[in-house]
């Protein structure tokens, strides 16, 4: 989706219906799979598949226990899927615009610049890790689940040690509060037709599917 602001109003309406039931989870991951910038490339993630691995675990434990642990897995595995797609969409300043939009200047831009300067942080620790796993491969080191606290540890703290040095950066170039940004959104008629679909999703996900589908017997 082109505009920021119809994203983040699919993004809520799915979290709900996903959350809610799990008719409103299946409707959000035929939404996720069929919407324009579709899931099916982000599914190459390890990381995404060792979060469903680690959820599918606990699921299965809930169910053994006698929880509920399926409807916990689809739910889940939604919400977890649309977190990803959200995160792999993101556009430098897109954050900063739609905070803006929201906050106004002073507190949306402080919040937008925040969140623009996480997510980065984010996507420099994520090469970070694999040129790390790249190094150790060439030099004939069997990367496994061993050496993840010590890189997470070295991760940690250089996005501390950059944090640092980015407020000393702002504080030398007299930044206080607040700032000008004029944002700007672009709007498609797929991006309407998508909203759409995530508030009907959202709406629907709050009825029994007996009440949806007519069953015969």
């Amino acid at each position: 989706m082109q505009d920021a602001r119809l994203r983040l109003i699919s993004v809520i309406c799915l979290s709900i219906a996903a959350f809610t039931s799990v008719f409103g989870a299946i409707l959000t991951l035929i939404w996720l799979f069929l919407s324009p910038g579709s899931l099916l490339p982000h599914l190459r993630s390890a990381a995404l598949w060792i979060i469903i691995l680690i959820t599918g675990i606990i699921a299965s434990i809930s169910q053994y226990t006698g929880g509920e642990g399926i409807s916990y897995f689809i739910r889940m595995s939604a919400l977890i899927l649309l977190a990803f797609t959200v995160y792999a969409g993101w556009r430098p300043g897109e954050y900063l615009d739609l905070s803006v939009w929201l906050f106004g200047k002073k507190a949306g831009f402080d919040i937008g610049l925040a969140v623009e300067m996480s997510i980065q942080g984010f996507h420099d620790a994520s090469r970070e890790f694999r040129r790390i796993f790249t190094a150790h491969t060439l030099k004939g080191i069997r990367p496994g689940i061993r050496i993840i606290p010590s890189v997470g540890f070295l991760l940690i703290h250089s996005r501390l040690m950059r944090a640092h040095d980015q407020a000393d950066l702002l504080l030398s170039r007299g930044y206080v509060q607040g700032g000008s940004c004029c944002p700007e959104f672009r709007t498609t008629k797929k991006d309407i037709i998508t909203g759409f679909c995530a508030v009907l999703i959202l709406i629907l996900s709050f009825f029994p599917v007996r009440d949806i589908f007519i069953l015969r017997i």
